[in-house]
């Protein structure tokens, strides 16, 4: 009797831990919010990563799954560095091929889709079902078109919505927009920034180790009018209320590539009537809500803990059983 009840205590107790390995078991998740990114090309990696490659803007990767890995822990510094608790996982990339809703047109109207989602046209409703398929697929909380070079589609990159749902949650970059400050601007779109949001000044920096020069200067979500000085550079930051910088700060013309400038007196990059971080910050939680990653297998997943205890009490379970044969 004495067994049996000793027994049963173990295979309750695995029994337990097995139904809740996430809560008792796993590794402690990381605080930030991770937004799962899938983003669609439509040519095969190699040929469409190639003519980026000859611009250099590759980061020195010469393969997309590194490539698009590094780009976008550089929009995640972005952020990161900006006050946004945020980061963003490619969870899924791959070359598509809509040919066959629109042979001769697909590209176009892919782009077309994506920005109008929410007047759900019959003609987009195809290209909108391929591609809500695969976000569901890989549980993408968001859907990047990085278009071909030179389609015929629109000549600057766009986001489905500012603040959005999730119906809206799209973004489609020209082939330079996948430049890292282009892609935090329009995702910057998703979760609710505005241009307006954006801050435009003139401070005397240096670029690259040049000679500082009276420049102007901007956040990502900024679109204006230049202000007429020497090269302007944007700033991998976003906008917060009372945010200055001053020393070394990553920096590039808008699709162009990473540079350095260099401020010796701090300098204003937000205020209460710009400030991006705020509203960035408090939507990221609800983008970052809208599909849930599909786990890899149907098994518990157990941290390293988790998993001790459970040879252990297999063990114990083992040993228990032999008792009975060693007195026999």
């Amino acid at each position: 009797m004495q067994s049996t009840s000793l027994r049963t205590r173990l295979l309750s107790l695995l029994l337990l831990i097995v139904g809740w390995p996430q809560t008792i078991l796993a590794d402690t998740p990381p605080a930030t919010t991770t937004i799962d990114v899938l983003v669609v090309y439509p040519r095969p990696a190699e040929q469409h990563l190639s003519m980026l490659i000859s611009w250099g803007r590759n980061f020195g990767e010469t393969e997309m799954d590194a490539f698009l890995t590094t780009d976008f822990a550089h929009v995640t510094q972005i952020y990161q560095r900006s006050g946004i608790e945020v980061a963003f996982n490619v969870i899924h990339h791959e070359a598509i091929d809509l040919s066959y809703i629109d042979a001769a047109n697909w590209k176009v109207t892919l782009s077309s889709a994506l920005m109008n989602s929410e007047n759900q046209l019959p003609a987009h409703l195809p290209y909108l079902e391929a591609i809500e398929n695969l976000r569901n697929l890989h549980g993408a909380d968001i859907v990047i078109y990085w278009r071909e070079h030179g389609d015929g589609g629109p000549s600057s990159n766009g986001a489905g919505s500012i603040g959005g749902g999730d119906d809206e949650a799209y973004v489609q970059l020209t082939y330079g927009g996948v430049n890292p400050p282009i892609t935090a601007h329009e995702i910057g779109h998703l979760l609710g920034g505005q241009h307006s949001d954006g801050v435009q000044g003139s401070a005397s920096f240096s670029i690259a180790g040049d000679t500082p020069t009276l420049r102007e200067y901007r956040t990502v979500m900024t679109i204006a009018v230049p202000l007429g000085l020497d090269a302007y550079r944007y700033l991998w930051r976003f906008s917060a209320n009372g945010a200055t910088v001053v020393g070394d700060h990553d920096c590039s013309p808008l699709s162009g590539s990473l540079e350095t400038c260099s401020f010796a007196a701090a300098v204003g990059v937000g205020d209460p009537s710009h400030d991006a971080v705020s509203v960035l910050s408090a939507t990221a939680v609800t983008v970052a809500a809208f599909r849930d990653a599909p786990p890899p297998e149907d098994l518990p997943v157990f941290g390293g803990t988790g998993l001790m205890l459970l040879i252990l009490l297999l063990t114990g379970l083992g040993a228990h059983s032999l008792v009975p044969r060693l007195r026999s």
